[in-house]
């Protein structure tokens, strides 16, 4: 099934779910990293349940701290 992941369009497995595509990425599940799905917030501890559907718009945010 088609998706759009940070602006780049992909093919992912039907029954794909967030954590599954930090893989297909190379990614790994970070802390100082948001996740939307269609622009609603998906919370770290949803990564594993939340499955990603035909469509979606996947938005990985790294979050940028200091001074």
């Amino acid at each position: 099934m088609k998706i759009r992941a940070s602006g780049t369009e992909l093919e992912v497995p039907s029954g794909c779910t967030i954590e599954k595509l930090f893989g297909i990425l190379g990614e790994s599940v970070r802390h100082d990293m948001i996740v939307e799905i269609n622009h609603v917030f998906v919370h770290a501890k949803d990564y594993s349940s939340t499955v990603i559907r035909e469509g979606d718009e996947v938005e990985m945010i790294h979050l940028a701290f200091g001074g």
